[in-house]
């Protein structure tokens, strides 16, 4: 008579599968509402009108994109590829736009106030009715042939400071800073540009009739072919130091000691 086999040992956990359809599906829903737009803007490079505050996109490849009167301060758009982009009514202020591309890309009633634009490509741009451009970065930006008229750029700006909590820059309060800053054959008329760092700024050929430039610092700045008619130059620093006093308009006329 043969004797039973003794029980096997079973482990009391149970081994759960998932299928693989079902894990994406909990993944997916483990997302937070951000992070699906995102998502789905890479895909479409349509987001008018989202809410993509703090947004981490640097680096993303987005020519064209469609992003109308979207939130995206505070937004990392570092080295992003936005050429074309429309961006017109969005709200950039204190993002991070260092780096990148955009070219011909739309600014009609953007707030940019504090944003980052330090070595950015807006050759082309049109920020004419951009709002807020209070303490934006422009330093060695490419802003050649962009149209500017009328844009109010109120300095001066003071330096941005990197913050461990956030990593963003706080915006200080001020002006554009534009030192470096190309702005061969640029439209600036009657653009204001008071007390703004415009130190050896590529200027050649740039409209700047009836800009306000009083208080400016031009020291070491590109002006050959500028037009410069009617241009409020009181105050201000010019190419070679010289300080301009009172009847500057079109011309520094050097401060009596």
């Amino acid at each position: 008579m043969t004797s039973a086999s003794p029980p096997r040992w079973r482990s009391p956990f149970v081994r759960l599968v998932i299928p693989a359809t079902l894990s994406v599906g909990l993944l997916t829903s483990c997302e937070s509402a951000q992070d699906k737009l995102v998502r789905g803007f890479m895909e479409t490079k349509a987001c008018n009108g989202c809410q993509l505050v703090g947004a981490r996109l640097e680096g993303a490849v987005l020519p064209g994109a469609q992003l109308r009167d979207a939130s995206l301060r505070e937004a990392q758009l570092a080295r992003a590829n936005l050429r074309g982009a429309d961006l017109r009514g969005a709200s950039l202020a204190a993002s991070d736009l260092r780096h990148s591309e955009l070219q011909g890309a739309l600014f009609e009633g953007a707030y940019l106030t504090g944003t980052q634009f330090q070595d950015a490509n807006l050759e082309g741009a049109d920020l004419q009715g951009a709002r807020s451009l209070e303490s934006a970065d422009f330093s060695g930006a490419n802003l050649r042939n962009a149209r500017l008229a009328g844009s109010r750029f109120f300095g001066p700006a003071g330096p941005y400071q990197r913050t461990e909590r956030s990593h963003f820059y706080s915006v200080p309060s001020g002006g554009a800073s534009l030192p470096r800053v190309d702005l061969r054959s640029a439209d600036l008329k009657d653009a204001v540009l008071a007390y703004c760092n415009l130190q050896g700024a590529q200027l050649q050929g740039a409209i700047l009739r009836d800009a306000s430039l009083e208080g400016a610092d031009l020291r070491g700045a590109n002006l050959l072919d500028a037009d410069l008619k009617g241009a409020q130059l009181e105050h201000a620093l010019w190419v070679d130091g010289t300080r301009c006093g009172p009847g500057s308009v079109g011309r520094c006329a050097p401060e009596k000691p």
